[in-house]
């Protein structure tokens, strides 16, 4: 068995998400920066990451309320959709929300791999 890892950054596109009136109805645009670690058992074997972008963005059309719903949804749905991925850290920001800064929230899937903890691993996702 293989371990691989990916990373789709900088996933930007407009959504539906908060719970405030004005946000209800006027998408704001938000990117997602995410890790994963997965595995393989063959070489032709691999994990679809254009099927799992199109999941990220896609699950946005249930216009979540809170980011925290978009996390938990993840945290859920994730290692049912893609049971090969063993640990995951989602990163949602806010761009437009503030004028002086963003707001952004995280969420991490940790499980052991090859006995290993991955929550000692480091999710701070840097981003310009």
């Amino acid at each position: 068995m293989m371990y691989y890892e990916i990373s789709l950054e900088n996933l930007c596109f407009e959504t539906i998400i908060g719970i405030l009136p004005y946000e209800r109805v006027n998408k704001q645009k938000i990117q997602i920066d995410s890790y994963f670690t997965y595995y393989t058992h063959s070489k032709n074997d691999f994990l679809d990451y254009c099927l799992l972008k199109n999941f990220l963005q896609d699950s946005f059309k249930q216009n979540f309320n809170l980011l925290e719903d978009a996390l938990r949804y993840f945290l859920e749905e994730i290692p049912k959709k893609f049971p090969q991925i063993t640990y995951f850290c989602i990163k949602i920001t806010k761009l437009e929300i503030f004028n002086n800064c963003k707001v952004s929230m995280q969420i991490q899937y940790p499980k052991e791999q090859n006995g290993i903890n991955n929550q000692s691993r480091s999710s701070t996702f840097h981003t310009t």
